[in-house]
């Protein structure tokens, strides 16, 4: 009856005990989900999936319909074998045989479960009878609601979709408990031949294959004929939904944020604290890769996250408005609840590229002056503000700093100093200071690339070796708002797992930086540069407080601008990957009209 070529197949299979023994482990029924990101109104923003785009549902959330479906085409007696059904399977080999061929089926739900989770789709004898090995072991574990759950949600539906709920999302752009027979009819004949019967290319063969389903229903009495007639006749229409990845200025920063995260947690937070070199921090770096990895793209979690869509949108359309030869970043941070609302990285970025929000370490300018010299000089010195203060020509020992337009001053305010943004002056409040006491105020705040040799005084003016990047300075701005406490503004407000329990949560606490007379002192500097300074062009008038300050790179290479309103802090970095000079921008102060509309259209 057999051929050789089967007879030799079939001498190949192990011995049934010890395959069953050695070779059937099904501890792990596992299958890879797919991750959200919600706004802080509770939206999905984006969808995160490796290889297999998934979305889980339970036995209870699955329509009976479904059920039904699945069973009346793919295995009447579902309910009834042990994961085997020796009369369709006998029946296959016997047309296989002798067409020589291996085209024929016969596998159960139990069967095709087996396949997709630990098996390959190669039509072969011997994968056939090791499928019957993992049916028997699945049968034994676990009972026939489970069965059908895990197979409604592991199969292929196409497109990249898998499991039931994800294809009514992908498909018809709704969940699977508000799809329609005819619509269920649909999406449950396309796992038999994904590529033949899905929808979108293949219309007319899904349609073919759903009035087969529905046939099948009707001669298994899941539903009577006028269900029948009603699901046969209802015109199909699809409305597509891909996963949702709009926001990937966020998304990735979300991601980022995520590997601190579960760095900051037990047990890694002390593992890098024992660490002793480089090497086994890096090692440690790499399992947070691998365990973040693990969780975004196959366990798959929930992420709330603090995205505000409309502030987010407001800040593209503004970096939208630098020429197309130069990039720009934006961040906008709720200083009150310790929040970042929006992040943009970059005039069009797409996921995985290069965000400039986070990634890009550039010179500050004077933007870095009241973190480094203004507040830690009337901290250290509590000078008032109506005391006059040396902004002479400095050169100590060979380094001669320069103000703007060469000029040159005498004693002056220390509003004018700022808002005026004075090199000499700044210079000399360091120098009085001392530089490593004024580089221990930049200590709380997350400057990761500020290196030991940085300490020198030329910093205040923004040479740093790396430089800062605009989420780390827009941070450490907020302390500004907060009486001199700084606490960092965070993308993730928790991260749960699927079924809703928490995961990961920031414990962040408060850390004094300067006092709240310094602070209050630096608020009132602030808002000069905004009223009578080189903030001017950024000013919002209705809001009951606003400040800021401004800073230049050598050549115009970069142009800053961090504010701050009685709600939000906000900075924006305007420059080009490749640093070159921007002097145009300059003249037209476009970065600061540019803060200026964003913030006017997200204050209420």
């Amino acid at each position: 009856m057999f051929s050789d070529n089967v007879w030799t197949a079939l001498q190949q299979v192990e011995n049934p005990a010890d395959m069953i023994k050695q070779h059937v482990p099904i501890d792990s029924t596992e299958l890879t989900q797919s991750t959200t990101i919600h706004a802080k109104d509770g939206s999905t923003f984006a969808t995160l999936y490796g290889p297999e785009q998934r979305t889980y549902i339970p036995f209870e959330e699955i329509p009976s319909s479904v059920i039904n479906a699945f069973i009346a085409v793919e295995d009447q007696h579902f309910f009834e074998h042990t994961g085997i059904d020796g009369s369709a399977i006998v029946r296959s080999l016997i047309v296989n045989a002798r067409s020589q061929s291996t085209d024929q089926g016969g596998s159960t739900i139990t069967q095709q479960l087996a396949r997709n989770l630990y098996l390959t789709h190669t039509k072969t004898y011997k994968r056939k009878l090791n499928e019957a090995f993992y049916s028997y072991r699945l049968e034994k574990k676990y009972s026939k609601e489970k069965i059908i759950e895990l197979y409604s949600n592991a199969i292929y539906f196409g497109n990249g979709v898998y499991g039931i709920e994800t294809a009514s999302q992908y498909y018809f752009g709704k969940s699977v408990q508000k799809l329609t027979l005819a619509e269920i009819a649909l999406l449950t004949g396309i796992p038999n031949n994904p590529n033949q019967y899905e929808p979108i290319k293949h219309m007319d063969a899904a349609i073919v294959r759903q009035q087969h389903v529905l046939k099948k229903m009707l001669e298994n009495k899941y539903i009577n004929k006028s269900d029948y007639e009603q699901a046969r006749q209802e015109k199909i229409k699809l409305n597509i939904q891909k996963a949702q990845y709009r926001y990937p200025d966020y998304t990735s920063y979300v991601i980022h944020e995520l590997k601190a995260l579960v760095k900051s947690s037990e047990p890694f937070d002390k593992n890098y604290k024992d660490a002793s070199t480089e090497a086994e921090k890096a090692e440690l770096n790499k399992q947070v890769d691998q365990l973040v990895m693990n969780l975004i793209y196959e366990k798959g979690v929930k992420i709330e996250t603090h995205f505000d869509q409309k502030m987010q949108n407001e800040a593209l359309k503004g970096i939208k408005r630098i020429p197309t030869s130069v990039e720009g970043a934006f961040v906008i941070l709720d200083h009150n609840n310790h929040q970042i609302n929006a992040i943009v990285g970059g005039r069009d970025m797409e996921a995985n590229e290069f965000n400039r929000a986070y990634q890009a370490y550039r010179q500050p300018g004077s933007t870095i002056k009241p973190l480094l010299a203004f507040a830690p000089f009337l901290n250290e010195t509590k000078t008032p503000l109506s005391i006059p203060i040396s902004a002479a020509p400095y050169c100590k020992p060979s380094y001669c700093p320069k103000n703007s337009g060469n000029a040159k001053y005498s004693n002056v305010s220390i509003r004018k100093a700022i808002s005026q943004s004075i090199n000499t002056a700044a210079v000399r409040m360091v120098d009085r200071v001392g530089v490593e006491k004024a580089f221990h105020y930049l200590s709380p705040f997350d400057f990761q690339r500020v290196l030991p040799k940085d300490r020198n005084i030329s910093a205040v003016l923004g040479g740093f070796t790396h430089g800062v990047s605009p989420v780390e300075l827009t941070n450490a701005y907020s302390t500004f708002s907060n009486n001199g406490q700084y606490k960092p503004s965070r993308a993730i407000k928790q991260v749960l797992s699927l079924d809703g329990n928490e995961l990961y949560q920031w414990e962040d606490q408060s850390q004094p930086v300067w006092s709240k007379q310094t602070n209050d002192s630096m608020r009132t500097l602030l808002n000069s540069v905004m009223t009578s300074g080189t903030g001017r062009q950024a000013n919002v008038l209705h809001t009951s407080f606003i400040g800021g300050k401004t800073g230049t790179t050598n050549d115009v290479k970069d142009l800053w601008f961090v504010g701050i309103t009685d709600r939000y802090t906000a900075g924006i970095w305007v420059g080009k990957d490749q640093p070159a000079p921007i002097p145009h921008i300059q003249r037209s102060a476009l970065h600061l009209k540019i803060w200026k509309q964003v913030m006017e259209n997200i204050t209420p």
